[in-house]
């Protein structure tokens, strides 16, 4: 099987995922063009979110899941 050669440039700044965000979502992309796009804003956020505070999240942005506590 062929590998997917992407050569969407990958956000750095919290300014360029939003931007990057925009334009995926008002974008007329399919097929691998559309995955290229997802893949770059995914490691973006990744990267940005493993750099903030060690790679944990501030408190005021801690993502609070439903009924997380019964486990």
């Amino acid at each position: 099987m062929a590998e997917l050669v992407c050569n969407v440039p990958v956000p750095n700044t919290p300014q360029e995922i939003e931007q990057a965000l925009h334009q995926y979502r008002i974008g007329d992309l399919s097929g691998n063009e559309l995955f290229c796009h997802w893949q770059a804003i995914r490691d973006a956020s990744l990267n940005y979110e493993s750099s903030v505070d060690g790679g944990s999240r501030p408190s005021s942005e801690t993502v609070q899941v439903p009924g997380e506590d019964s486990y």
